[in-house]
């Protein structure tokens, strides 16, 4: 798995004037904009700020995607470079991330110093909620497949496989794209363990939908992925999503709860808040997390540590659970 933002545009010259160059002619004659107009326009608008995230092989690369993501989000401009021979490195969880450039190529820029401070999750929220209790019980090292497209949210894809991969899951990345190579929605790319039919070929103990409305959407498309949620459904094994991507699970017929479980009765969710209005299902909006039965959904980014706790909470208990979020430094319940 890689990720690869595109190259950061590249600033004017110092030389730069700031006086607009005139439209070219297209028929008639248009007035080209006035000094003064020119001069507000240019005073209004403030600089980008320049960013630098070295990466080596080893960088823990939760920390370098939110990084990046959140900071693009909020208009600065990012440069992944790496500190390595090549673009490519290898992070802490076995996660490939690709640099824009050599951090040799960064040497004559100047860049802005930028911290970046941690975002809260509104304190009044559960935890996690759980409703018709069930095992998740496994006689292997549990595999969880984690299918990604264009416009699926960087950050909880990365989160998610790290957080699992800490607790020794066994986590597949699969591209619904015909590439194994997609572009996230804050435009990182991030490089598939395989291909989607290919991942289809082998059972998996839990399959989880990232968010990001585009993505969740391109992941709806896709025939293979239909087939596998549909039989993980169908032989009782766990399903989830965080974030948007709980209507897609809606639209694939996945909250209803059906065969052997109470007939004409649906799930229990939560979700964004943005797509909540959407669900047909019952939603509870006071839990980051909500588990009823073999399905797992989540409220959306600022969740997906808790999120990922939970799965782990479910295969392997709460020792396990507490162990890895003391490892990330993350407040977790004694008990």
């Amino acid at each position: 798995m890689a990720v690869r933002p595109p190259p950061p545009p590249h600033p004017p010259s110092r030389g730069t004037s700031h006086l607009a160059r005139p439209p070219a002619f297209r028929g008639m004659a248009r007035a080209a904009p006035s000094l003064s107009a020119t001069a507000a326009s240019s005073s209004t608008t403030p600089a980008k700020k320049k960013v630098l995230v070295p990466i080596a092989m080893g960088t823990e690369e939760m920390e370098a995607v939110i990084l990046a993501g959140v900071l693009r989000r909020a208009g600065a401009d990012v440069t992944l470079a790496s500190v390595e021979d090549g673009l490519e490195v290898e992070a802490s969880r076995g996660s490939r991330i690709v640099a824009d450039k050599s951090i040799a190529a960064c040497a004559d820029q100047v860049f802005d110093l930028v911290a970046l401070p941690m975002t809260k999750v509104d304190g009044n929220l559960e935890r996690s909620i759980e409703v018709n209790e069930i095992e998740w019980s496994s006689d292997h090292n549990p595999c969880v497949l984690i299918p990604i497209a264009n416009g699926s949210e960087e950050m909880e894809i990365i989160m998610l496989t790290n957080v699992l991969r800490r607790a020794n899951v066994n986590v597949v990345l699969a591209s619904v794209e015909k590439s194994t190579s997609i572009v996230g929605s804050q435009r990182m790319r991030i490089v598939a363990d395989k291909c989607i039919s290919d991942a289809s070929a082998s059972e998996y103990d839990l399959i989880i939908l990232p968010g990001g409305p585009a993505g969740a959407e391109r992941l709806h498309k896709s025939r293979v992925l239909k087939k596998l949620l549909r039989e993980q459904k169908q032989t009782g094994r766990m399903y989830g999503g965080i974030c948007s991507s709980p209507v897609i699970l809606q639209k694939q017929g996945l909250l209803q709860i059906t065969a052997i479980e109470i007939v004409d009765q649906d799930k229990t969710v939560t979700a964004h808040p943005s797509i909540v209005n959407q669900l047909m299902c019952e939603v509870i909006d006071r839990s980051k997390v909500v588990i009823d039965g073999n399905l797992i959904t989540g409220m959306g980014l600022g969740t997906v540590i808790d999120f990922s706790l939970a799965i782990i909470k479910k295969f392997f208990g709460h020792g396990r659970a507490k162990g890895v979020a003391n490892g990330m430094v993350f407040e977790y319940p004694k008990s």
